[in-house]
């Protein structure tokens, strides 16, 4: 079975059963052969992060011990990534001359969460929630480079556990060929 990637994201207001959903999800997709691509963040990467063994999952951090977040599946974004991912997010973004340095190097995170930290190897899905299925705040960064390049986005804000598992279980059958 080929391992797929999801990048697991969503907003710091992402409601407790929303969040209770995202464990259970992150830990049928660890053993359904899927790996995690997270951030850190509170809220929805928490959540993410704690359904997925650390052996199934990476998180990518924009500067060390963002969030206290530390251990084997911790990616520090070097500084030609972290600038490589920088100029990804400032294209997106609808005020990126607003932001501080530490809200662009949280934007650029996504770009690493969402296609490696060489980004040459984009994940196969994005779960993600967000009120009403919106593309905003940091989160909408994720869906923005998510639609910018082709990637499904599967958003608990407009969408079902249910069917949002069912699409996921149609892009492994699509990638396995059956």
């Amino acid at each position: 079975m080929a391992t797929l990637t999801y990048a697991g994201i969503g907003s710091r207001e992402t409601p407790a059963s929303v969040l209770a959903d995202m464990t259970v999800m992150a830990g049928w997709l660890a053993r359904t052969g899927w790996h995690l691509a997270s951030g850190g963040a509170t809220g929805a990467d928490t959540a993410f992060a704690s359904g997925a063994p650390a052996d199934r999952r990476t998180v990518f951090l924009p500067w060390p011990r963002y969030n206290s977040c530390q251990g084997p599946d911790c990616r520090v974004l070097t500084p030609p990534q972290l600038s490589a991912c920088m100029e990804i997010a400032a294209g997106l973004h609808p005020a990126w001359h607003r932001c501080s340095p530490g809200a662009r190097k949280l934007h650029a995170r996504n770009a690493a969460i969402l296609l490696s930290a060489t980004l040459d190897r984009p994940v196969d899905a994005v779960i993600a929630w967000t009120a009403g299925g919106r593309a905003e705040g940091g989160t909408g960064m994720g869906i923005r480079i998510a639609e910018a390049r082709g990637i499904p986005v599967l958003n608990l804000g407009a969408m079902s556990p249910r069917a949002v598992c069912e699409r996921l279980a149609a892009i492994r059958r699509a990638a396995s060929g059956s």
